[in-house]
Order: C-alpha cells, then sequence, then structure tokens
C-alpha cells in the first residue's frame, strides 16, 4: 500500500484482518471451559488448571497481544507514518537530545581533567559554578574548532575559486588542441564525427525550455524554501536551547528516570535496563570519540601524502577529507571525488594518481586505522567492527553505519559476560565438594 492513499481504502485493507481477529478471540471464549495444564508431575499427581480471574485476565492478554502483533504485522507502513508524525512534533526535544550527547564527550573531559585543579582547591563556591562555567568552555571550544576550520577553508578555497578560474580558459584550449590532434592523427574518426548530424538548433531550445521550466519552479519555491529556512533555524535555536538545559541538568534528569523505572517496574528488570543503558552511553560516547579521532588521522595522513607528492590543494582537500571521513563509506567516495576534480583543472594526469593515492590511503584506513581505532575505544574487535559496518550499511544503509558499531559492542560485552558467568558456574558444577578431596586423602593415609 502506498503512502497518500485515503483513509477508507486503509480501513478497507484493514477489516478482514480485524475479522480474523474478532474469530479467533471468540473461539477462544467458547474453549475457555476445555484448558487445563498437561502433565505436571510435581507431586505425582495430575492437576487441573482453574479457571479463575487471575488466569482468565492473563489468557486474556495473551490473545489480546497476539491480534495487536498481527496488525501490526500486516501493518508496518503505518508505522513509518506514525513515526515521521512523532519525529516532527518532537523534533527539537530529539535535535537538543542529540547535540546534548555529542557535547558531553567534551564536557566531561573539561570537567575531569581541565578543571579538575580548580576543583579540588575551591571547594565552598566551585560546584555551584562548575557545570555553567564546563558548559560555556565545551561551547567556546566547538566555536573556536569551526572558525579555526572556516578561517583555513575558506582563503583556501578563495584561492582555488581564482585559480580554477584562471585555469579553465586554458584547460578548454589545451583540451581543443589534444581535439584537433587526434582528428589529424585519425582522419576516421573525424569523418565518423562530421558524418553524425545533429540538430543544434533543437537541442538550443529544449535547453531554453529547461532552463525557463527550472526558473520559474525556483521563482514559485522561493516562499517554501524561506519557510524551511525559517523553521530549520528555529528548531535548531530550540534545539540548542533544550541542549543547554539537559546539560545542565543532567544527573537529576538520570536520577529521575532510574527513580521512574525502579517505581513502575520490579527490583531486577530495572536495574538489568538501567545497566544496558549505561553500557549503550559509554560505547556511543566512546564511538564518537573514536571517529573523531580518526578523521582527524585521516586528515593528517592526507595533508601529509599529498604533500610527499606535490599534489594541489593539499589543505583544502584533507580538511574535506577530515569532515566526510564521519560518514563511513560515502564519506570516502564524495572525498575522492571533490578532491580528483580539482585537481584534474590543474593536472589530470596528477588526478590519475591522486585518485590511486586516495585508493591506497582509504584501504589503509579502513581496515588498519578504523578498526584498531574505534574498536579500542568502544571495545569490540578489529574484526567484529569491520562485520558491524558491513552489516548495517547492507541493512539501514548510512545510518545503520553510524549506529551498528556501538549497538555491536553493548551486545557483545554483554554476551561477554553472560559466557563468562556460565562458564563459572559449569567449573563450580564440575568440581568436587570441599571436604571430598580432603576425605579421599585421608583414607589413602589409614590404609
Amino acid at each position: 500500500m502506498k503512502y497518500g492513499e485515503s483513509s477508507v481504502h486503509r480501513w478497507a485493507d484493514i477489516r478482514p484482518d480485524i475479522s480474523y481477529s474478532l474469530i479467533i478471540w471468540y473461539n477462544a471464549v467458547i474453549v475457555k471451559d476445555k484448558l487445563f495444564i498437561q502433565a505436571v508431575q510435581q507431586t505425582g499427581k495430575e492437576q487441573k488448571m482453574e479457571l479463575n480471574k487471575s488466569n482468565m485476565k492473563k489468557i486474556a492478554l495473551l490473545i489480546a497481544f497476539g491480534i495487536a502483533f498481527y496488525l501490526g504485522l500486516k501493518n508496518l507502513y503505518l508505522f513509518s507514518e506514525l513515526a515521521n508524525v512523532i519525529g516532527s512534533i518532537f523534533q527539537p526535544i530529539l535535535l537538543g537530545l542529540a547535540i546534548s550527547f555529542i557535547l558531553n564527550v567534551l564536557m566531561r573531559q573539561v570537567e575531569g581533567r581541565l578543571l579538575a585543579p580548580i576543583s579540588r582547591r575551591y571547594t565552598k563556591n566551585w560546584p555551584k559554578m562548575r557545570r555553567t562555567v564546563s558548559i560555556l568552555i565545551t561551547f567556546l571550544i566547538v566555536i573556536g574548532i569551526i572558525a579555526l576550520i572556516m578561517l583555513i577553508l575558506i582563503p583556501e578555497l578563495v584561492r582555488t575559486i581564482t585559480s580554477l578560474t584562471n585555469n579553465i580558459p586554458g584547460f578548454f584550449s589545451e583540451l581543443q588542441t589534444n581535439i584537433i590532434k587526434t582528428e589529424q592523427k585519425y582522419p576516421a574518426i573525424s569523418k565518423y564525427v562530421n558524418s553524425i548530424n545533429i540538430d543544434w538548433t533543437n537541442i538550443s531550445q529544449m535547453l531554453a525550455q529547461f532552463g525557463q521550466k527550472l526558473a520559474n519552479t525556483l521563482v514559485g519555491s522561493t516562499v517554501t524554501v524561506a519557510t524551511n529556512l525559517f523553521h530549520a533555524l528555529i528548531t535548531m535555536i530550540l534545539g540548542l536551547v533544550f541542549a543547554i538545559n539537559i546539560l545542565a541538568q543532567k544527573e537529576k534528569l538520570i536520577a529521575q528516570s532510574k527513580r521512574l523505572l525502579c517505581a513502575y517496574l520490579p527490583q531486577r528488570p530495572a536495574a538489568v535496563i538501567i545497566r544496558i543503558c549505561s553500557l549503550t552511553n559509554r560505547a556511543f560516547s566512546n564511538f564518537i570519540a573514536g571517529q573523531c579521532t580518526e578523521a582527524c588521522i585521516l586528515g593528517s595522513l592526507c595533508f601529509i601524502g599529498m604533500q610527499i607528492f606535490r599534489f594541489p590543494y593539499a589543505l583544502l582537500v584533507s580538511v574535506i577529507v577530515a569532515f566526510m571521513a564521519l560518514i563511513p563509506i560515502f564519506g570516502a567516495f564524495l572525498s575522492t571525488c571533490i578532491g580528483a576534480l580539482l585537481i584534474l583543472v590543474v593536472n589530470p594526469i596528477q588526478a590519475v594518481w591522486f585518485v590511486i593515492f586516495f585508493v591506497v590511503l582509504q584501504q589503509l584506513e579502513g581496515n588498519l586505522i578504523f578498526p584498531r581505532v574505534v574498536g579500542s575505544k568502544v571495545g569490540l574487535p578489529a574484526l567484529w567492527v569491520l562485520a558491524a559496518v558491513t552489516i548495517g550499511g547492507n541493512t539501514f544503509g548510512l545510518v545503520g553505519m553510524l549506529v551498528n558499531i556501538p549497538l555491536c559492542a553493548v551486545m557483545y560485552t554483554l554476551l561477554r559476560e553472560d559466557v563468562n558467568k556460565r562458564l563459572e558456574r559449569a567449573k563450580l558444577r564440575h568440581q568436587p565438594p570441599q571436604g571430598e578431596g580432603q576425605g579421599e586423602k585421608i583414607s589413602d593415609k589409614a590404609k
């Protein structure tokens, strides 16, 4: 079923499923008096299950869950629509959570290392000011990094655009000269090209019509674009406000979440959920730190290699490579295309060598640097990092690549802990009782 169909068509599709579910419910109610427990051998006597109010409630909940699960599987497309609606409603809050989670990685380092001497020296009024100062320093560091990159990138971009503007006429004249030489060297190709009848008038009219339609579309969508930009700006501002408040009260929010879990869940499930959330938080935080470290390493290696081989635009391409390295797989492809296009205008031969150089560098980064750096941060072996990236990319695309590594790290940690516990139980189970070995030694001496 496609998105956008009317509710009448959707009800027509869902109605048979509801009918089947009601039939199942009716049959379950009819045979409720014939349900028994089979072969319960606790006291050697066969016991019947009493259909009291508690058991009937369990049976009703089980049947209701089965109906809901069946309807959910038959109408999965509704979940994507529901997720889009919820995401649009809570977009500023979700954005604030994402920004605060990323900035929290840096803020913990600022609080734990940069401001640690001040925390040890001033213990009276400093604890009240520490969080505010930490948030301020964190935002200043992020803004400073962005400003530094812009100061490096913008002059280089201006110089690159100026160089490209000066080199484009020479590039086309050289291309024209090469075409003429090729025609003189291979006259058969020249005859074949001249024999092709191309209606340039028709092509120019088609291009003019396309340009007019494109201009009309752009003019018509100006209001929509302006509205979307304004909405994005408001969402970003609200997201930053939410992020600052979350960072300022993160301990209080965590404590409230734990109290909520302990209030509505039994003690053991609540402890398991808190444990899994803690592992997930640690894995994602370490993944972000490892990804940024890996991007800096790759950008530095690219700059050093381009300087050694004397490729043009070394600084600009290296900064682009470092940014694109935050996007697995696709980032490397985009970096190669941008760098090759920039170098192509200056020297086509060097552009080919740059592609070869970057492919080798990407293989080194993907098979050696990325698994070791990111894997060591999240506590996942290098082989499983590659497997997580491959499975996540094939299953959920770009988002799967980014999310699957920390999720696999969490599952790997939980599985390792469970395996260790089971092995410890197996060792204790196979060991003899504590007094059994001593009794054997005493009996041997008596003999």
